[in-house]
């Protein structure tokens, strides 16, 4: 019994390891790669010159809303056809996981 516990606890906990953490999804060239176009507030990743994107303000983020910015990381072009921003999701460039991780790093941005 003692063995069972212990291989369930090991198959729980493995995939929490095996979990990017949020700013490295926004910073990792094979994932979201996120500060190639856009700025964080200082202190809450590197900085960068990029101005493709928006700024991304903490503020401006939780406005928008978790259901919000989590459409927008999936598929940008439905509410902009003519965005260069790609759809993370709907190319499954990054699982639902890590887009629900980004939008967690967004909304806690300063």
């Amino acid at each position: 019994m003692q063995r069972v516990i212990a291989l369930l606890a090991c198959a729980i906990a493995l995939p929490a390891a095996a979990q990017v953490p949020a700013l490295e999804l926004f910073v990792r060239s094979d994932k979201g790669h996120c500060i190639a176009c856009h700025q964080v507030p200082d202190g809450s990743g590197p900085q960068t010159r990029a101005d493709l994107g928006p700024r991304l303000e903490g503020s401006r983020m939780r406005e928008l809303g978790r259901r919000n910015l989590r459409a927008f990381i999936i598929d940008p072009t439905a509410a902009n056809p003519d965005t260069v921003m790609p759809p993370f999701g709907r190319h499954r460039l990054l699982e639902p996981a890590e887009i629900d991780r980004i939008v967690d790093y967004l909304h806690a941005l300063p």
